[in-house]
């Protein structure tokens, strides 16, 4: 013989699959709000990327600044202030592109094949001189994570002194 549920057997395994939903919910709501992060992140990287290409064709479109990127990366205690002050302004935006594609890698939204791919692109074009400079006058400015990495890279060390403000 079956015995029938009364409304408050009812009510609890209404509050029971009510619990089980919102705790669904949850889960969705937290997955969808990872994949809009991973994505918005992805899309502040291919903006930087954009930049940096359109700042390579302008540079490279420009022989007057063409030069002075060159002597800038090349013989930095070369250029005059004002000089230094552009190249500071063009290093400076490649440092922060290499150090958001680091920052990609690290916290999983560029695999490990992809960075090793980026990272030796940029140790190719920009492991010289002048961005060894700008790093290091300008190292404050660098996430930690990203300073460490550039200290590494420009093979400089990871001392505190480095990390102090430049006057």
């Amino acid at each position: 013989m079956t015995k029938k549920l009364g409304l408050s057997e009812w009510a609890k395994i209404a509050e029971i699959f009510g619990g089980i939903a919102i705790i669904a919910s949850l889960i969705f709501v937290g997955y969808e709000l990872r994949q809009t992060t991973l994505q918005l992140q992805l899309n502040s990287d291919i903006d930087a990327d954009m930049m940096n290409i359109g700042l390579s064709i302008r540079i490279a479109e420009n022989p007057e600044l063409s030069n002075l990127v060159y002597r800038g990366e090349r013989q930095p205690e070369t250029l005059s202030d004002e000089q230094m002050a552009r190249f500071v302004s063009i290093a400076m935006s490649r440092l922060a592109i290499w150090e958001n594609t680091y920052g990609s890698y690290l916290i999983g939204n560029i695999s490990e094949e992809d960075w090793l791919v980026w990272d030796g692109f940029y140790r190719l074009r920009w492991n010289m001189p002048g961005y060894e400079y700008v790093f290091t006058k300008y190292r404050i400015g660098f996430s930690k994570q990203g300073s460490s990495y550039f200290a590494e890279v420009f093979e400089l060390g990871d001392s505190s002194e480095s990390d102090s403000v430049v006057k």
